[in-house]
């Protein structure tokens, strides 16, 4: 089969303009729409012809084929995209097949789904930088909202978050230098969404009733602040 032109010329894209993404499955699908929002340029593989069908006109490109044959990654040009993403989540043999094929064939930047904790160490072994584990990240996400009084909980990192909550009354009104929390909570103030729009924070700045505050730090301390402002809320 002749090489297939590739869509996405490296030569007139910046960094991230072109992905590859390899599994249409709800994760893969999901991820492509997103990027393709976004302004990314998409292309989608998967051996179902039936999901790549329902795809074409969505993406920049959809192709149906079995993505551990590396004649076809080759035959696609997959190594010029700036990134390809792994999102095959059903076959772990075929998930660590196309990965290896992709570092193989010098693919700058891959990125992978792990089914668990074992297959995402296999990936690490092979030297995948970037480790996606879907389920479990928002496992955790949901667990630490459900157990707290968040908005919405991102782990930026192990050890540190940045979370989503209401402003306390007792914060109301007052210039955040003067609020003391870094030395009182161990936590920052980075934004406040007021009226639907996101303010960057500063010294100067007070918070108002109906504020939501993007709060960061040790997650710890990010936990006991929001736990200390539900209290606050629910004496109100």
């Amino acid at each position: 089969m002749a090489r297939l032109r590739n869509p996405f010329d490296p030569s007139t894209i910046g960094s991230a303009s072109s992905v590859a993404v390899v599994g249409l499955g709800r994760f893969g699908t999901s991820l492509s729409l997103e990027l393709m929002a976004h302004g990314t340029e998409v292309l989608g593989i998967d051996a179902d012809e039936e999901v790549v069908q329902g795809l074409n006109g969505r993406l920049t490109a959809a192709v149906t084929g079995d993505a551990t044959k590396p004649e076809l990654l080759e035959q696609l040009g997959v190594a010029d995209f700036d990134r390809v993403v792994v999102a095959i989540g059903t076959d772990v043999t075929a998930n660590i097949l196309v990965t290896s094929q992709l570092l193989r064939l010098g693919v700058r930047e891959v990125w992978a789904k792990a089914l668990d904790e074992r297959h995402a160490l296999i990936l690490d072994q092979l030297g995948v930088k970037h480790v996606v584990r879907p389920e479990a990240d928002m496992g955790r996400r949901v667990a630490h909202m459900v157990r707290g009084a968040l908005e919405d909980f991102i782990e930026v990192e192990a050890g540190y978050a940045a979370v989503l909550l209401e402003a306390p009354l007792p914060l109301l009104g007052v210039p955040l230098r003067e609020l003391g929390l870094q030395a009182k909570h161990g936590v920052g103030i980075g934004a406040v969404k007021r009226e639907g729009s996101w303010i960057l924070s500063t010294v100067e700045i007070r918070f108002e009733r109906d504020d939501i505050l993007l709060v960061h730090g040790p997650t710890p301390k990010v936990e006991a602040f929001a736990a200390s402002a539900a209290k606050l809320r629910a004496k109100a």
